[in-house]
């Protein structure tokens, strides 16, 4: 059960990580079509990792939390 939780948070993570992608690519062709100035381009990017990583770290500690959980049981 503790591998299938792991496995779920990766899963999770990767689901993330791929919107991050898209999110970065449709800023890059915001910017490439005159949308955005270069310097809102980089803020934007900057904020994405920012949430991107704020995320990722809810998801490990929710992991590990359910972890305790079910090794506790």
């Amino acid at each position: 059960i503790v591998k299938d939780v792991k496995k779920l948070a990766e899963d999770c993570k990767v689901a993330i990580r791929s919107i991050r992608r898209d999110c970065m690519d449709k800023l890059k062709k915001m910017q490439k079509n005159g949308e955005i100035t270069e310097d809102d381009l980089k803020s934007c990017e900057k904020d994405v990792q920012k949430l991107t990583d704020k995320y990722c770290d809810e998801m490990d500690a929710a992991a590990t939390a359910k972890e305790k959980e079910i090794m506790t049981v």
